[in-house]
């Protein structure tokens, strides 16, 4: 199997992750943080969208830019240039944030599959931290990325008494 197979299969497991963490949870437990520095439910949702809207870009895609993202980045400053999270800042809901989720993961997985080698070996201005600088190193560091935070997302979920989000694909 080529590696954008695996991607792209890395990717549709990730969608559905993203969203069993966030299943059945409460917009005003959003906030909530477990004691500690520690982020936000809402914060890690919307910092995840960010990323997605920000690969999309990377693919070549012309989109509306997410209308959160000065909450989640930096933008005067050259990656990584994300902003930590701030308890006095409101960052959009987890309902939100689910919805985007859902849309920009269609447009992701419609452009991965549309995908050549061309684009996929095309060289980016900076490294990725996992090492390299092309589309498919930062694909690859994008869902490495993606799978870390869902991770916290899953731990804040059980600290608020939800149950453990699923791992298996449904549907």
């Amino acid at each position: 199997m080529d590696s954008l197979s695996n991607i792209i299969r890395q990717f549709k497991l990730i969608n559905n992750w993203y969203l069993s963490a966030l299943e059945n949870i409460k917009d005003e437990d959003g906030s909530k943080v477990i004691p500690g520095h520690t982020n936000s439910m809402e914060w890690i949702a919307g910092h995840l969208v960010t990323g997605r809207y920000r690969n999309l870009v990377r693919l070549g895609l012309q989109i509306d830019p997410y209308t959160h993202l000065e909450k989640f980045i930096n933008q005067t400053l050259p990656p990584p240039n994300a902003i930590a999270f701030d308890s006095s800042i409101k960052y959009p809901l987890l309902s939100a944030s689910r919805e985007q989720w859902i849309n920009y993961s269609t447009v992701l997985l419609d452009r991965l599959n549309d995908l050549d080698e061309k684009t996929l070996t095309a060289e980016i201005p900076f490294a990725v931290p996992i090492g390299g600088n092309t589309i498919e190193d930062s694909e690859l560091f994008a869902i490495m990325h993606e799978t870390y935070h869902i991770g916290q997302m899953s731990l804040i979920r059980k600290s608020l008494g939800y149950n453990a989000m699923q791992l298996f694909r449904r549907g």
